[in-house]
């Protein structure tokens, strides 16, 4: 996608969890969880995205990532996931690095 002269990627930047009850509220299980099921603790996956600007002069990362600085328990409480979903390898899917 392209606004003005800027050129906009989706960079993913982590997988977690969430309580699925949580995140859709007043919609019963029974609706929701074909399309996202969810865990032992009733999680469901999500993915952190950031939005990256480029343009010929300019390179913004508006970054809304979870980051990788957290303590062991909260990696397991909201069940934070780097392998597949990480700043790094987002960025060099389309040819950039994060010294860029």
């Amino acid at each position: 996608m392209k606004i003005g002269q800027y050129k906009l990627y989706s960079i993913e930047t982590s997988e977690f969890g969430l309580d699925g009850g949580a995140m859709f509220g007043i919609i019963p299980k029974i609706m929701w969880e074909k399309k996202a099921p969810s865990d032992s603790l009733n999680r469901i996956k999500m993915v952190t995205r950031s939005l990256l600007l480029v343009s010929d002069s300019h390179k913004i990362l508006i970054d809304t990532g979870n980051g990788s600085k957290w303590t062991k328990k909260y990696l397991e409480l909201y069940n934070i996931d780097l392998s597949m979903y990480n700043i790094d390898s987002s960025l060099k899917k389309y040819g950039f690095t994060v010294d860029d």
